[in-house]
């Protein structure tokens, strides 16, 4: 039987990581890349599972195209309220 209590509090197994490219696809009435109008970012995502409801996340992302910001940071604080709709 696997052990399922909760890591410790500050544990690498609570920690997620990935990739994330945040952008514009073109408009309405063309799809594509259009890199001197539109944003596009690149960066890593972390997110860190604080309890069984609550997570925070940063996101760290680097400007690739020629009207893009150096760079944007995001972040966020979540509260899950799933165990409300199990029975």
């Amino acid at each position: 039987m696997r052990d399922t209590s909760a890591p410790p509090g500050f544990s690498l197994r609570r920690l997620g990581y990935g990739v994330e490219m945040i952008g514009a696809l073109g408009n309405s009435k063309q799809f594509g890349f259009y890199w001197q109008r539109e944003q596009q970012y690149l960066g890593p995502v972390f997110t860190y599972v604080l309890s069984q409801n609550w997570s925070a996340r940063v996101e760290p992302a680097f400007g690739l195209s020629d009207v893009s910001d150096p760079i944007v940071l995001r972040m966020r604080l979540a509260y899950s309220i799933e165990h409300v709709f199990h029975h």
